[in-house]
């Protein structure tokens, strides 16, 4: 299951896809092993964070990719791909 997380897809939308994926392989993944191939799929600076916590389900590693999508928004985490102020505009319109 090769996926990466695309710059302007929201972490909603790619969370969502991705759990989709996952219902498909056979035999089902334990929480643990999802944890670690989801965070796999993201680039800096997710990968790094998500790496290093210790989030052992698949809802936690979410909620902490969730964190380090504000941070990034809040430029409290500078990202490999700058976020500018027209895409947190739209995020934030979206009621996100």
């Amino acid at each position: 299951m090769a996926m990466e997380k695309e710059n302007q897809e929201s972490l909603s939308e790619y969370t969502q896809k991705w759990r989709d994926k996952a219902t498909y392989v056979q035999p089902s993944l334990i929480d643990t092993k999802m944890v670690m191939l989801f965070a796999n799929t993201f680039q800096s600076p997710y990968h790094e964070h998500l790496i290093g916590s210790s989030a052992q389900h698949f809802y936690e590693v979410v909620r902490i990719a969730e964190r380090i999508e504000q941070a990034m928004k809040r430029g409290k985490i500078e990202g490999k791909f700058a976020m500018n102020s027209r895409t947190i505009m739209r995020d934030d319109s979206e009621g996100r």
